[in-house]
């Protein structure tokens, strides 16, 4: 069996000693053996046949053999085992009582790789001899498997190679290059390459076909000799799908460079959202304590009702934005997008001009996704009336399809994409219209914030989808023609199973055994915005309750340690500065494991909980809440807090 030795040389090596005198056989095997850190396998023979036999079966890294043997002369052992392994290369080390140059040279003629005189044999001089036959057999090796890949690569190379002579006329060409310019060997040999060529030079040409399109190629000019004669080696390099590619990864490029811009408006958003939060927060408890204080005929009282509804009117604007940013919390169910659809074609024709036709075209047996109903009508409902607006006053078409696809086999190319592409089999939703079109450079602008060819002050229509789509982790594909209207393809992965919708936060008291016969009536509140501290603070002192106030984390610990027995519960904003309310709530816990804990932020439930992973959180608020809410939750709270031990 070979040797593989076209790697490196072997960490583990096989040697055949084949000599009559074993004298000579221990002393060459001790003499390797001390030379060599190498694991050995050293096999000794005596006779020829002996050695030929144990070729059968497998050959060695080296073999000393001895140039006359009982059975057989060392010439003859080469004749044979070369017969055997034809196309062996085990390095054979011919060794000799005395020089003899004749003899030697039928050796080496014979494959022998070297001859050495017994005499001469030194430990050292042994091994470097064993150790440079095994180098050179492996760098053999190594030459002839580059000559035959070399070979396999003139013959199976995708590009043209031809030889072309002084006088322009093809001397050579492979399959590739026959393929590429659509003739025969026949047809190409003695005939005009038909292409200017200068030494040395790399340069692109389009090659014409008569029954077909033109063919882009990269042609590479290599002077070389050929029949002892100056030429040219001709490389052609088909150009075709390297120009597809650069156009896939500019588009790529593009997309990956809108991502990270929304990425980024969207981390703005969330940012400007709970600020605004914040400040409507104020408004809006503002408003609710003045209206609680006035007489219910006081006519100022309207006033306030409109200051209240424009501040909660913001909230929503923030809710928005909070969306954009994928920050909402979301109610995931198993969706059938068909009957969804189907649901939704008395408000979508309400919505839209009766000049306009709606077509729509459900898939039966649809396969279910994994979404937000709420959230998939606000998304389709935005892109119809947008395309409604598309058409305008003159009339045109709206077409809603549904389908199973596979994005695999889809050429997407054409197509603006945003988001994760599920690859492989997905759910497929179109949106499709008449309208007048968007031009191909405002395409990648559309899901901008507030951005319109229309009028100012949109709102956040289109880029709220964003935050809806990455949420539903589908993508979207936007395809338009000036003119010809716009194509919406909103791209969603199947539903694995019927989802849980996200749990909301319980109101669960801690019960522990209360320190004193009468309920504790004070509130600690840590917050980091003045006007919300205190108008917290009016509201709760409204209802009877004492207020500590905190405007960061380490206050609010410090407080908390103080005052801790007298506290019925604490209110905990989620964003401060110094220590946030997550890690607030996390020392608290440490201090106390049962006092009630409310959490109030301008993010959402779904994404403020994050920040209290295993903690207790009795309940939570969003800002901005009216008077009302933050009483209802407080007599919650204190409804379902242990009533103390009757004296």
């Amino acid at each position: 069996m070979p040797i593989d030795m076209t790697q490196s040389p072997p960490s583990s090596l096989r040697i055949f000693i084949i000599d009559d005198n074993s004298n000579n056989r221990s002393l060459y095997s001790r003499w390797i053996r001390r030379t060599t850190p190498r694991s050995l396998e050293i096999q000794e023979m005596e006779t020829g046949e002996e050695g030929l036999e144990a070729c059968k079966h497998s050959l060695p890294h080296c073999m000393l053999l001895d140039c006359q043997l009982p059975d057989m002369t060392g010439l003859n052992f080469l004749k044979k085992v070369r017969h055997i392994h034809s196309s062996s290369n085990t390095p054979i080390i011919f060794l000799t009582e005395q020089g003899n140059e004749q003899v030697a040279a039928q050796a080496i003629k014979l494959g022998a790789h070297t001859f050495l005189i017994k005499s001469t044999l030194s430990e050292e001089f042994l091994w470097h001899h064993i150790e440079q036959a095994i180098a050179q057999s492996v760098t053999v090796r190594r030459l002839q498997a580059l000559e035959r890949q070399s070979r396999t690569i003139l013959q199976s190379s995708r590009d043209g190679l031809m030889v072309v002579d002084a006088d322009g006329l093809c001397r050579f060409s492979n399959p590739a290059a026959e393929h590429l310019l659509r003739k025969t060997t026949e047809e190409l040999l003695g005939s005009p390459f038909g292409y200017s060529i200068f030494q040395e030079e790399i340069r692109e040409i389009v090659i014409h076909h008569p029954d077909g399109p033109t063919t882009p190629v990269e042609m590479r000019v290599v002077p070389i000799e050929w029949d002892n004669e100056s030429a040219a080696l001709i490389s052609l390099r088909d150009l075709t799908e390297r120009r597809k590619a650069e156009e896939d990864q500019k588009r790529h490029e593009l997309e990956r460079q809108y991502a990270q811009k929304l990425e980024s408006l969207g981390v703005l958003a969330g940012g400007i959202a709970h600020d605004f939060n914040n400040l409507l927060m104020t408004v809006v408890a503002r408003a609710g304590l003045a209206l609680r204080s006035l007489p219910k005929d006081d006519p100022a009282r309207e006033h306030l009702r409109f200051i209240e509804k424009a501040g909660l009117r913001g909230g929503e604007l923030a809710n928005q934005m909070l969306t954009f940013a994928g920050q909402t919390q979301l109610n995931f169910q198993s969706v059938d997008c068909s009957l969804l659809l189907k649901e939704m074609k008395s408000i979508i024709r309400s919505a839209v001009s009766k000049k306009i036709a709606v077509n729509m075209e459900t898939a039966a047996n649809l396969p279910h996704i994994r979404g937000d109903r709420a959230q998939l009508r606000q998304m389709v409902m935005n892109i119809t009336i947008n395309a409604a607006e598309a058409i305008g006053d003159g009339g045109g078409v709206i077409t809603i399809t549904t389908e199973a696809m596979d994005s695999s086999t889809k050429d997407l190319r054409p197509f603006h994409i945003i988001g994760d592409l599920p690859w492989g089999p997905c759910v497929s939703v179109r949106i499709s219209d008449t309208g007048s079109g968007i031009k191909p450079e405002l395409i990648p602008k559309i899901f901008d914030p507030f951005f319109t060819t229309k009028f100012p002050g949109r709102g956040l229509g289109l880029a709220a989808i964003l935050g809806i789509i990455r949420a539903h982790g589908g993508a979207l594909a936007v395809q338009s023609q000036e003119g010809k209207g716009t194509e919406f393809w909103f791209l969603f992965p199947f539903s694995q199973k019927t989802p849980t919708p996200p749990r909301s936060t319980r109101l669960t008291i801690p019960q522990a055994p209360p320190v004193s016969s009468h309920s504790p009536k004070m509130i600690l509140i840590v917050d980091d915005e003045k006007d919300v501290l205190e108008a917290c603070s009016l509201i709760l002192r409204e209802i009877g309750m004492e207020t500590l106030v905190a405007s960061d984390g380490p206050s609010g610990l410090q407080l908390f340690k103080q005052y801790e027995r007298h506290l019925a519960f604490v209110l905990v904003d989620l964003t401060m500065p110094h220590m946030d309310g997550g890690m607030l709530c996390k020392e608290i816990r440490l201090l106390n494991a049962h006092v009630p804990l409310l959490v109030s932020s301008g993010y959402t439930e779904q994404e403020a909980m994050k920040h209290f992973a295993g903690l207790e959180i009795v309940s939570f608020i969003q800002k901005p809440f009216q008077v009302e809410v933050l009483i209802e939750k407080v007599q919650q709270l204190t409804r379902a807090m242990p009533s103390p031990p009757a004296m």
